[in-house]
């Protein structure tokens, strides 16, 4: 029988679910969804973005080291999603393309956000060309005195951009990259989501997403002043709402999903909301996909499931779920969040964070020098925030994420996972002739193939492959 890629990563989200039902503070999974930081350089200074008003952040930019990467083949043989971003432009890391193939050739799913303006041709060859799963642009205006004025950025270069994308997935008649574009709502601009819709609409984008300027609990006084002018609360509901349906229309009947995040409950709530916690994004929690949703092979094997099972049995009365047990102190059930055993966050200065919602100051672990990736993932702070959570206690790192209730997305985070591992219901096995044995190949040393593959990369007489211009 052929041997299952997928084998040893669906063993380590077992070993995730079993350690999360008993509550365990040490993992004995891998990290299932990582995030690499590769840069937190940035070429842009975007008004609401730290950089703007956090001069530690633009001065102390770098990338993620190599050695670092060289030595994770393990992580990445277990990780499910790998997202090559965070508070940085991930098109400023010179081994990105080299760093995705390696990723490609564990089987990772691969995500990113960029602001787009870095993206060359080669890029977009390479994108097309490797699998790259999904890409994220961020896009706050129609016009390119709006994007001038929020972002530093030329609207006319990311379109071409988006457009380039598009002509290549056609002409290798690809799927991939998905593209994703996420537009911040402000009071400033929010008026040209239809315009931006309209542009947008020939591309083929795959999912559009309206978000609220982010809220701090205890925000940096710079971003405190930005936010109180330009919230969206300082407009009125029906101002806001009416030019949201129009951009959904045009974007869906193009074939785009489209979702506003903006909770009104929280922008425009109808009373003060006291002591009672108001989620900032409106997200609706999805259920697990359909058959129809799934990859085309995992759709057939859930249909040919279906189809040869025996009708069901009268469904028995439904007996109420016993209530989750929660924190007296805080109402918060009891370990309400599994990102401390799904997720780890790599910085590029060499710090672990749990996950992209906590501080980018936040210091969870080192692994540079002496200390490593897995001493990080069950190193003392972040088995603190596991029994935190375990108990229904916020950590302090933690804290702006509760207040929000970002954790509640966690569930329909791990659908695509769940969907890129199969993990539906699936038909009997087709029987296939072994293959004859290889011949046995002598052990590597740790990060060998990693190694291998960056030194064919930069290779002067290799086979044409080079560093992308």
């Amino acid at each position: 029988m052929p041997v299952d890629p997928k084998a040893a990563k669906r063993a380590n989200f077992d070993a995730y679910l079993a350690n999360v039902a008993a509550g365990s503070l040490e993992a004995t999974n891998k990290p299932v969804q990582l995030f690499l930081e590769v840069s937190s350089r940035c070429n842009l200074r975007c008004k609401k973005c730290g950089f703007a008003w956090d001069p530690s952040l633009a001065k102390n930019g770098r990338d993620l080291s190599w050695p670092i990467l060289a030595r994770m083949d393990e992580f990445f043989a277990a990780a499910v999603e790998v997202y090559t971003f965070g508070y940085g432009e991930m098109f400023l890391y010179p081994e990105l393309a080299p760093l995705v193939t390696v990723l490609k050739n564990h089987g990772c799913r691969t995500s990113g956000i960029t602001n787009g303006v870095l993206i060359r041709p080669a890029d977009v060859v390479w994108l097309v060309a490797t699998g790259y799963d999904q890409l994220t642009f961020s896009i706050d205006g129609a016009t390119e005195a709006t994007m001038d004025k929020l972002r530093g950025a030329s609207l006319a270069k990311i379109l071409h951009v988006l457009e380039l994308i598009h002509a290549e997935k056609e002409r290798r008649k690809s799927e991939v990259p998905r593209i994703v574009v996420n537009f911040v709502a402000q009071n400033d601009n929010f008026q040209e989501l239809p315009d931006l819709a309209r542009r947008l609409a020939p591309l083929g984008i795959y999912f559009f997403g309206v978000n609220p300027l982010h809220h701090f609990v205890v925000p940096d006084a710079g971003y405190a002043q930005y936010y109180e002018e330009f919230r969206l609360s300082r407009v009125a509901r029906a101002d806001f709402e009416p030019l949201v349906d129009d951009a959904r229309r045009v974007l869906e009947a193009s074939g785009t999903t489209f979702q506003n995040f903006v909770n009104p409950d929280f922008e425009w709530p109808a009373k003060p909301a006291g002591t009672d916690t108001v989620a900032l994004h409106n997200r609706t929690l999805p259920e697990p996909p359909a058959p129809a949703e799934l990859p085309t092979q995992l759709a057939t094997q859930a249909s040919e499931t279906a189809a040869l099972a025996p009708p069901a049995a009268p469904e028995e009365p439904s007996v109420p779920a016993p209530p989750v047990p929660t924190n007296p102190e805080t109402g918060l059930p009891l370990m309400y969040c599994h990102y401390p055993w799904t997720t780890l966050y790599l910085s590029a200065a060499g710090k672990a964070r749990v996950c992209c919602f906590m501080s980018v100051h936040e210091d969870l672990g080192e692994f540079t020098g002496d200390a490593n990736v897995g001493a990080a993932w069950n190193g003392p702070q972040l088995r603190s925030v596991r029994e935190h959570i375990r108990d229904g206690r916020v950590h302090p790192a933690c804290m702006q994420c509760v207040s929000h209730k970002t954790y509640e997305v966690h569930s329909s985070a791990m659908n695509p996972i769940r969907t890129e591992l199969g993990l539906v219901p699936a038909a009997a096995p087709v029987p296939e002739p072994e293959p004859p044995p290889a011949a046995p190949e002598p052990p590597e040393e740790e990060g060998g193939a990693v190694r291998r593959f960056l030194r064919r990369w930069r290779a002067p007489d290799s086979d044409g492959a080079g560093r992308p211009v």
